[in-house]
Parts: structure tokens; C-alpha cells; sequence
């Protein structure tokens, strides 16, 4: 069974964050992620969501309470605490 996230954030600038989410993508695949997809937001060009797939919902919630990320996401001018949904696929 496969497991997602969802994580949507406002961010100061996409291309600056987009740079950051980048460097991290070793990071993420060594923490358990499959693959990810980015999406911004058409009406909100600041607006990103992020969909990963994992193996398991826990090794996705554990890589979102990793220092190393939060301190990423500043760097990358994240705004505002992300919002998540977690689900498996059937």
C-alpha cells in the first residue's frame, strides 16, 4: 500500500524556495520518499503543495518533525506553518 502527504504552504518567493526544496530532494529519498510532485497554486502564485508518496504514513509524518526540514523550510521562506493530509492509497 502506498502512502501521501499533502503539505500546502504560502512562500516569500516560489523560485527562491523551489531552489531549496531542490537540495533536499536526497534528504527526503533517504528519509523513506518514493517521489514528489510540486504544485503551484494557478491563483496564488506564492501558494505551493507539495504531494509525496511513502511507503507508510509514519515514515511521512517523521520526516515532517525533522530539524534539519524546519530549518530548510525558513531558508526557504516558508510564511506560515504547512497544513498536511496523510492517506493511504486503496
Amino acid at each position: 500500500m502506498t502512502a501521501y502527504s499533502i503539505a500546502t504552504h504560502p512562500v516569500k518567493d516560489f523560485e527562491a524556495w523551489k531552489t531549496v526544496f531542490d537540495q533536499f530532494e536526497t534528504v527526503r529519498q533517504e528519509s523513506g520518499e518514493r517521489s514528489a510532485v510540486v504544485l503551484r497554486h494557478s491563483d496564488a502564485l506564492n501558494m505551493v503543495s507539495v504531494i509525496n508518496t511513502w511507503d507508510t504514513i509514519e515514515t511521512a509524518q517523521a520526516f515532517f518533525v525533522r530539524e534539519d526540514l524546519k530549518t530548510g523550510m525558513a531558508e526557504g521562506g516558508v510564511t506560515a506553518p504547512p497544513t498536511f493530509v496523510f492517506g493511504n492509497a486503496e
